[in-house]
């Protein structure tokens, strides 16, 4: 009783939970890889990177686009942008394809779920691609 006029609570539902790190965020990023005719490309590499420089870490996520160009990548991390590298690991089976690299700003990307402290919930972003055949000499 004196503690709660002194305000107090030694209630044990205000237990204090140390926890260390940052915020972060999971990111689902997904979408389909078209050539120039807008036709899906099956087998080109997807990386979801950021990175640390100045830690010297870089952060890899990664998947393999489906028959239909299909890809997703799951990055776990809270930034302002996300750098998401395609690239063509099977040259000759599908054609050859210039490696792209799209910059995704994830500030403004809705979060859901999440606790409210350092679970800062999940986003959703869709992100097609379309690939430029590399010339003939390359």
């Amino acid at each position: 009783m004196a503690s709660s006029l002194l305000g107090i609570n030694l209630g044990c539902d205000n237990i204090f939970v140390a926890e260390y790190g940052c915020p972060q965020a999971t990111y689902r990023v997904n979408g389909i890889v078209t050539n120039e005719n807008g036709q899906p490309i099956a087998g080109i590499g997807v990386k979801a990177l950021r990175n640390r420089s100045d830690e010297g870490v870089q952060c890899k996520y990664e998947d393999t686009t489906d028959a239909d160009g299909h890809y997703e990548v799951v990055y776990r991390d809270y930034y302002d942008y996300l750098d998401v590298d395609f690239h063509d690991i099977d040259s000759a089976q599908n054609g050859s394809y210039i490696d792209t690299t799209v910059l995704i700003p994830t500030a403004d990307v809705p979060l859901l779920g999440g606790d409210g402290r350092w679970n800062m919930g999940t986003g959703y972003i869709i992100q097609d691609v379309t690939l430029k055949k590399k010339p003939a000499d390359q």
